[in-house]
């Protein structure tokens, strides 16, 4: 662990022993790459552990240099790998130069929140039906960030996403449906962990410089769009 980073350590169980177990505190050292970032964890719920890679948002923070122009991110929605709704924050650690080199995340489940929020709407809803009231509901937000237990799981993910969860790997898709994923993980920020391609390729059963073209595309897409 980074001497720098290592000093969040106590603040990190600081705020989880005001804050108690419905909020997970994760410690995340980025200065050895993004493939285990995760290196204290604090009210564990999310399931991930330590040696944990980082998650589609924190890469997300580094390629747009978003710690740049904030130090810190509040109150956005997270989902963990057993579909807990969280919100969650994240304070930017920096080296003296203003580099990112790690980040304290705090996750709060919402889960107990959640369902009474239901049970309102749905009493709500039978209360319209007798009184003809109108209300909408406009809290809903979209997920921002998701947490893996390894790189591969994200490129699971994208695959049963786009395939509204007919498939799960590389190998059984189209080449359309191949190149789509790559450019969801290209803006996810996938590439920048360790041996990406290498990862994709194995999960495409196809070869490496196959997937570099691929990116290569997604890449010149994106530039002149």
């Amino acid at each position: 662990m980074h001497p720098k980073i290592e000093k969040y350590v106590v603040i990190v169980d600081f705020i989880g022993a005001i804050m108690g177990s419905k909020t997970e505190i994760v410690l995340h050292d980025l200065t050895k790459g993004f493939e285990h970032s995760v290196v204290y964890i604090k009210n564990n719920f999310s399931g991930r552990q330590i040696g944990s890679p980082a998650t589609d948002f924190v890469l997300d923070v580094y390629k747009n240099k978003t710690y740049l122009e904030k130090d810190f991110i509040v109150n956005y929605q997270t989902k963990t790998l057993s579909d807990k709704l969280c919100y969650s924050s994240s304070f930017f650690i920096k080296d003296d130069h203003q580099n990112l080199i790690g980040m304290v995340c705090t996750n709060t489940d919402q889960s107990d929140n959640l369902e009474m929020k239901e049970l309102f709407e749905t009493g709500l809803s039978k209360i319209n039906q007798v009184l003809n009231l109108q209300f909408s509901n406009d809290s809903r937000q979209d997920i921002v960030e998701n947490f893996y237990l390894s790189p591969e799981q994200m490129i699971e993910k994208i695959i049963f996403q786009i395939t509204d969860g007919k498939y799960r790997h590389g190998h059984e898709l189209k080449r359309k449906q191949k190149i789509e994923v790559v450019r969801q993980l290209y803006q996810k920020g996938f590439f920048d962990f360790k041996e990406s391609i290498v990862k994709v390729a194995l999960d495409f059963q196809m070869s490496e410089i196959s997937i570099y073209k691929y990116l290569q595309a997604v890449k010149s897409e994106s530039e002149t769009s």
